[in-house]
């Protein structure tokens, strides 16, 4: 059974992250307007929130959950058809972005192999790569999420999780990339890093799935001190409080810092409170279309946004250009969901 509310602020998210990526002046009072994080960390957390809900639903028909590797098969494909569409517009009809694709023209053989492998991402590409990895090591492990019948469980599957983002603050990304051409572009996110917010998303979702009156009573305790915390950071980040910037190590995007992902995660327990306490809230029909769809979604931004790129810098960086272009794109993403709904049946249209 799928969450209205999560879907709707899945939604959202994916329409924050599209504003964001066209830039001033919108990206000014959006880009981490709620503390030390970004829309993406939202993303991720929710893909793993809703997938074990769907590992859930699906266990009894599909033990293995072979379902998430075709949906990563799925997504891969998107990806690749995407990266040889605007590769090949890029070097046809669009210079402007030709150097996004300027590896794989170069070194035809070695970056097809690596790009087919998700190994070489270019530049604002690498975000379905990086949910291809996460649903096929998901796929090996919600499983056992799945049939974790308490949360002591659920705590011992999630730190190894945590074993690997602490590795990755510590070099684990740059001695494996070393192996790889210097002119291979591993993509903003460190997956060894930012999995553990997939993770998190799938853990949380395996407890709260098995939440006893005892968890809620803890959880509603902490929800003040956490409201309290998450406010101290929003107004730190927004360098309103006379404190200096916390060190790129705590805040760091590519690496997911501590405080970066503390911060991030007050976020979700408050958007968990508010949706259990009023399940309809954030329940948005606008977004929750989006939400529904967001894989198709995510793959026409990227589209949108290249194209957008494209463009001479006369149009993208003036107004009213820089503002209609990014409405525009919300517009035609949420038209592109619209049209993904499935069309009622006759019968169903008669009831």
């Amino acid at each position: 059974m799928r969450i209205r509310a999560l879907d709707s602020i899945r939604g959202l998210l994916l329409l924050q992250m599209t504003l964001d990526h066209f830039g001033k002046p919108i990206y000014t009072y959006l880009y981490q307007c709620f503390g030390f994080f970004t829309a993406a960390e939202g993303f991720f957390f929710l893909s793993g929130f809703v997938g074990i809900y769907a590992a859930v639903s699906r266990q009894a028909k599909d033990p293995s959950q072979s379902w998430m590797r075709k949906r990563a098969l799925r997504i891969w494909i998107y990806h690749t058809a995407t990266l040889v569409l605007m590769a090949t517009l890029a070097y046809f009809c669009l210079p402007r972005i030709a150097y996004l694709f300027q590896p794989i023209y170069n070194h035809p053989l070695q970056a097809t192999a690596l790009s087919l492998t998700l190994v070489h991402t270019p530049v604002w590409m690498d975000v379905l790569p990086l949910y291809v990895i996460l649903m096929l090591v998901g796929s090996f492990v919600f499983p056992f999420f799945v049939k974790a019948r308490d949360r002591r469980k659920i705590f011992l599957l999630w730190l190894p999780s945590l074993g690997v983002w602490i590795a990755s603050q510590l070099g684990l990304r740059d001695a494996v990339n070393g192996i790889f051409p210097s002119w291979t572009h591993h993509g903003d996110f460190d997956p060894y890093s930012w999995q553990l917010v997939y993770f998190t998303g799938a853990a949380v979702a395996a407890w709260w799935k098995r939440t006893d009156m005892d968890s809620t009573r803890v959880v509603n305790r902490l929800t003040l001190p956490i409201a309290i915390a998450f406010t101290f950071c929003l107004l730190w980040s927004h360098q309103i409080l006379p404190l200096s910037t916390p060190s790129d190590f705590l805040i760091n995007k590519v690496h997911l810092g501590a405080l970066r992902f503390c911060n991030f995660f007050m976020f979700m327990m408050l958007i968990g409170a508010i949706v259990r306490k009023w399940p309809a809230a954030l329940d948005f029909r606008l977004t929750n279309v989006i939400g529904r769809h967001s894989l198709d979604v995510y793959s026409a931004h990227i589209i949108i946004l290249l194209l957008w790129f494209s463009t001479p810098k006369e149009v993208k960086y003036q107004s009213p250009w820089n503002v209609i272009a990014p409405i525009t794109c919300c517009l035609i993403l949420w038209a592109i969901a619209k049209l993904r709904e499935p069309k009622p049946t006759r019968s169903a249209s008669l009831l």
